[in-house]
């Protein structure tokens, strides 16, 4: 597996991740095509890859909300395009490899972890704190 061959494909996501970020509905399928594949990266015994993907969707679901906002433009389309080539079945190590299909995205996604780190971290102290809040948060008759 060569490293440049893994980002030849990440950079065609970084030139597609704009155009998701825009669309509602773009974002809407690729949201739901990583909750599933990451559904499965937890029953193939890859919990730590599964996990990572899921707080990245919780991020972007949440900017997309409007929920959450501390996170540059430039990040988000940083953590879409490792979503995008997370969900894509064929890039450097095709998915249907079994064993080998699921490194060069743990690679990608280490990568994203890695270069963001102070943002995500940010994102999950911020859910933490909110979920904390919306516990002594009572709904009003």
């Amino acid at each position: 597996m060569k490293q440049n061959t893994i980002g030849n494909y990440f950079n065609k996501m970084k030139e597609k991740a704009n155009a998701v970020l825009e669309s509602s509905t773009q974002t809407g399928e690729l949201v739901t095509e990583a909750e599933k594949k990451s559904s499965q990266t937890d029953k193939q015994g890859l919990s730590n890859l599964g996990s990572q993907v899921k707080a990245l969707v919780r991020m972007v679901k949440s900017y997309k909300k409007g929920d959450y906002r501390d996170v540059s433009k430039k990040s988000l389309l940083l953590v879409i395009a490792g979503l995008l080539y997370f969900v894509s079945p064929i890039d450097a190590v095709p998915d249907f490899l079994i064993g080998a299909g699921l490194l060069d995205d743990a690679t990608v996604l280490a990568f994203i972890f890695s270069t963001l780190s102070t943002e995500i971290s940010a994102f999950q102290t911020w859910e933490e704190e909110k979920e904390e809040e919306d516990k002594y948060i009572k709904p009003t008759p």
